[in-house]
């Protein structure tokens, strides 16, 4: 065998081996940051709205699960991708030991403002649990229109790592 032909062979495996995803992986790139926090009534009030009686969300896109209630749990998620204009933002909140994930699921036409735009999603109303509720695991997920997994960021807590390779 030439020198030449070991080098041609030695390309292709390493070619051929790029495509192949890994496994092992469970969070996608693409999801910059996933920050959560509780937000009472006196968080979520603006002066402004006092003069013009609309609520006003600057250069964020917010989502809630009950959208006349504001007060609630939420998770601010800045994506480092461009999303589709057919994706949709997948959360999904473990609320207690032992049970399946809740899943909640917003549409991403829109685009939050450059630079300092988020997604925010509140588990508003009902979904919100009480005032010390937490999330004993979450999970936030970019997918298009056809389900596939584009980005995704989980807590510590989610899973294990051959669960995204099993949806």
């Amino acid at each position: 065998m030439s020198q030449a032909s070991a080098w041609a062979a030695l390309a292709a495996l390493l070619l051929s081996g790029c495509d192949t995803p890994v496994a092992s992986t469970d969070e996608l790139p693409g999801i910059a940051y996933v920050n959560e926090r509780r937000r009472s009534e006196a968080d979520v009030a603006r002066a402004s709205e006092a003069f013009y009686a609309k609520e006003h969300h600057g250069s964020d896109v917010v989502f809630r699960t009950e959208e006349s209630s504001r007060p609630g749990y939420y998770f601010f998620v800045k994506l480092d991708v461009a999303p589709p204009s057919d994706g949709r933002l997948v959360l999904e909140v473990v609320r207690a030991e032992n049970t399946p994930p809740e899943r909640y699921d917003f549409a991403v036409n829109l685009k939050p403002g450059f630079p300092f735009g988020e997604y925010v999603i509140g588990l508003t109303g009902k979904q919100s649990g009480d005032t010390k509720w937490r999330p004993i695991a979450w999970r936030v997920t970019l997918v298009d229109a056809k389900g596939k997994f584009l980005a995704s960021k989980h807590s510590f807590l989610w899973g294990t790592p051959s669960d995204l390779t099993r949806r």
